[in-house]
């Protein structure tokens, strides 16, 4: 399948499934595969418009007393009854902001942040490196002990060091490529589950 009907192939299924965008057939392919959605009351939701990983993320988290957060600069529109938080991931006070409106800490952090393109790959990954760390860092602040994370990272010479960082303060880590991304695209996405909430110390 070429790149073109690749990306038409994932868009004309996700209008005929409803889904805002093909990204959400990243998050599904993630969940079948690790099981991420399975259990989780309190998930936070980075970069989430247009909001197809909302959709995926409502559809799985079925408990009645399930609370969802979508965090964005751009206007996103709510799916059900989730909560969202307009502003930057690096807004200082985000981590007390969205431990507020969860009444405690998350089960899962998702992040599918992504730079606004510039045409300049190394520029452009630069840009996606400072998100997917932003992430990360965000959620070590409010992620409860085995809890998961799954992030957008754009392949560069800085994709050892996430890794690294997140085998620091989680027991499992892998880097996965689902079908529904572009094959020449860079983008690929740690799954990191089951955190330690004091990372183990060094010798």
């Amino acid at each position: 399948m070429s790149r073109w009907d690749r990306r038409e192939h994932f868009r004309r299924q996700a209008r005929e499934r409803g889904y805002r965008a093909r990204a959400a057939y990243k998050l599904l392919e993630i969940e079948k595969r690790f099981k991420i959605l399975q259990g989780a009351k309190r998930v936070v939701d980075l970069c989430c418009a247009p909001g197809s990983w909302l959709q995926v993320v409502t559809q799985h988290c079925k408990e009645t007393d399930a609370k969802i957060i979508g965090v964005d600069t751009a206007p996103t529109k709510p799916v059900k009854d989730e909560k969202l938080i307009k502003c930057s991931i690096d807004t200082p006070d985000l981590a007390s902001r969205i431990r507020e409106q969860l009444d405690g800490l998350a089960d899962l952090v998702l992040s599918d942040c992504s730079p606004k393109l510039s045409g300049n790959k190394t520029l452009d990954r630069e840009r996606q490196w400072y998100l997917a760390k932003k992430s990360f860092e965000l959620a070590r602040e409010i992620l409860i002990q085995r809890g998961h994370f799954v992030t957008k990272i754009f392949q560069s010479e800085h994709t050892q060091d996430l890794v690294l960082a997140a085998k620091s303060c989680f027991d499992f880590v892998r880097i996965f490529k689902p079908k529904a991304s572009l094959q020449r695209s860079p983008e690929i996405y740690l799954i990191a589950k089951y955190f330690r909430v004091a990372p183990i110390k060094q010798d």
